[in-house]
């Protein structure tokens, strides 16, 4: 409902007076119409900011919905209850349906209504808007869950940026795209726009840009807000951190970006575009405490004190708290650091440890299994050198991973070796010598872990190469599958240790979420200001998807996010229209019924089957 105004000149006076109409919207096709439910006079103890207010409480008692209403000034109170009780004794609105139902919060089950006999033309039959709405009602519940409505009334946002904000993070959860597409998405496909009483025919891409650089803004206030609800709703520890860094890139030139650096270090191996990095902190059951962005080309080792910085300026250092991280940050300058700080920390060693065979004793040693039953076997490990306390740890895959990687570098080395030997025998191939020890230096930078397996013999006569020949030495005895944990913390128990380490993992699934489903890469924006607000904007969506993602892992439903959003697309919201006897038009919005899939997953996070029940509108045949 809405209050609309209605201007009528004075003949005599000429004057413009002002009267006012409660009306609804509704749609006959794609064309959007008013009608007016009540005649509410000239509301001129009514301010036009109470306007918005007093329409949506009349809608609220006549629906009889559930609001946040409690503090409402005592006249519009009284209006909108003098209002609805007129709209409701002249049944100047159908009713019906919302009589003798539950409250959404307490319905899961199909809801029953009163009955609603009329006779209609079976043929005049239509379906029209079929949206779907499932998955964006998953989403709006959980971001009710996360109460951030109130930490951006808190920032003084008003209703209506506040439900773009939800429209623009539940889009990039669902249909990760740019801005242009998501603006088709919502108006063609999407029903979210139901589900937060917004008209998607006045949001356009430049309200979803804006919203976007909005939300960046409050970055700071955001990461602490939702960091605290998450491990105050669930009761978790804040105790273990996982630091990890990746990197995605850009189309485009980007020239003028203070961002965006050419480096070697692409995850996806574009060392031909210009990148990004991210930097995530978060705990061991994947919600971020922390994110920040870095130039591409900074190395990962660089980024960890200012990060440690800012954790320690906005949580304080009140508990010992640890540090998980992937070799490539784990130097021993940044080790150093951590020490310095206060914190404890679980790392992959990066320095070699000689003579610990001697050391190894099957009576002392732990075996456990992965989840494909491969054995894992786990010793503690003394080193004169390191003070810290080292974890050895043998995994029967990763050795079987690393053998066929060599297999697969030999053969690839050996037909690199074959293609020099041709080009030398072939008619106007490569047979200067010079030429021939580069070609030959550059395999070696490409597979450097086997060439020292190999002994190359180049025949030379003058500066001309007439032959190449290669043997494969006898392996030296590798250690294959076998790596250090390293480690400040006093345990005694590998198993422990081994548990810490392993939350690294959940950086990983981090890091793949928001790279495959969430879809961060690649970048299309030319500002970096823009840029950080894109990338943002997927942290926001992550940590909606985890949300949901989390409660549901504690009912045994281990699915990722697109499978989730998969399966909830399939739950549609349709208009159906017929004609009755009396030629009058029979318009009936309606949410299908869930699929056992969508209300299992309904069930297991206690959230509600669907946004409303039924909204009917009955029109005059013209």
């Amino acid at each position: 409902m809405f209050i609309k105004s209605i201007p009528k000149k004075d003949k005599h006076s000429g004057k413009t007076y002002y009267y006012y109409r409660l009306c609804e919207s509704y749609r006959i096709g794609e064309v959007p119409r008013h009608r007016t439910i009540l005649n509410l006079g000239e509301l001129s103890q009514v301010t036009p900011e109470q306007r918005k207010l007093l329409a949506d409480r009349i809608e609220q008692l006549v629906m009889q919905r559930p609001g946040l209403f409690n503090e409402l000034p005592a006249p519009i109170e009284e209006l909108a209850k003098h209002y609805a009780n007129i709209i409701i004794s002249k049944k100047l609105m159908d009713t019906k349906t919302k009589q003798n139902i539950k409250q959404p919060e307490q319905a899961t089950s199909p809801i029953k209504c009163d009955t609603d006999y009329q006779t209609v033309d079976v043929n005049s039959l239509e379906h029209k808007r079929v949206r779907e709405i499932g998955a964006e009602w998953l989403c709006k519940q959980a971001l009710e869950q996360l109460q951030l409505t109130s930490c951006l009334e808190q920032a003084g946002w008003d209703k209506r940026w506040i439900a773009l904000a939800h429209l623009y993070i539940i889009g990039r959860a669902l249909f990760p795209a740019s801005d242009l597409k998501t603006e088709d998405w919502y108006r063609i496909n999407s029903g979210v726009c139901e589900c937060l009483g917004l008209d998607p025919e006045k949001i356009t891409r430049h309200h979803l840009y804006k919203v976007s650089r909005l939300l960046y803004k409050e970055k700071e206030r955001l990461d602490n807000y939702l960091y605290d609800r998450t491990r105050n709703l669930f009761s978790l520890q804040d105790t273990l951190y996982i630091y990890d860094l990746t990197n995605t890139y850009f189309e485009g030139r980007k020239q003028q970006s203070v961002l965006a650096r050419f480096s070697k270090k692409s995850k996806e191996k574009r060392t031909d575009t210009r990148i990004i990095s991210l930097a995530v902190v978060m705990n061991k059951f994947g919600f971020i405490k922390y994110s920040q962005i870095y130039p591409g080309n900074m190395a990962d080792c660089e980024t960890l004190e200012k990060t440690l910085e800012d954790i320690t300026l906005h949580s304080g250092k009140t508990q010992q708290r640890v540090v998980v991280m992937d070799a490539g940050i784990a130097t021993g300058d940044n080790l150093k650091l951590l020490r310095k700080m206060g914190y404890d920390y679980v790392c992959v060693s990066l320095s070699k440890v000689k003579d610990y065979e001697a050391q190894l004793d099957s009576n002392k040693q732990v075996i456990l299994r992965d989840n494909e039953e491969h054995p894992i076997t786990l010793q503690w490990i003394k080193d004169e050198k390191e003070k810290d306390h080292l974890l050895y740890v043998k995994s029967k895959d990763k050795e079987q991973t690393q053998e066929s990687m060599n297999t697969l570098f030999c053969k690839r080395y050996e037909e690199g070796l074959q293609a020099i030997k041709v080009s030398i025998g072939k008619k106007g191939g490569i047979k200067q010598a010079d030429k021939v020890y580069e070609r030959i230096g550059r395999l070696k930078e490409r597979y450097p872990s086997v060439h020292r397996w190999y002994q190359i013999d180049v025949i030379i006569e003058g500066k001309i190469a007439t032959d190449i020949q290669w043997k494969r030495m006898e392996q030296a005895k590798q250690n294959l599958g076998v790596y250090f944990i390293r480690t400040s913390l006093n345990i005694k128990e590998e198993k422990v240790l081994w548990d810490i380490y392993n939350t690294i993992r959940e950086v990983e699934s981090t890091f793949r979420m928001l790279k495959t489903d969430l879809k961060i890469r690649p970048i299309f924006h030319q500002e970096d200001l823009y840029t950080e607000a894109h990338l943002y904007g997927s942290l926001l969506a992550y940590m909606v998807a985890n949300t949901i993602r989390y409660q549901l892992k504690l009912k045994k439903i281990h699915k990722d996010w697109s499978n989730i959003v998969r399966t909830m697309n399939s739950q549609k919201v349709i208009i159906s229209s017929f004609k009755t006897k009396t030629g009058k038009s029979i318009y009936i919005k309606k949410c299908s019924d869930p699929e056992f899939p969508v209300r299992e997953i309904y069930e297991a996070l206690g959230y509600r089957e669907r946004p409303f029940w039924q909204k009917k509108s009955v029109l005059p045949e013209n």
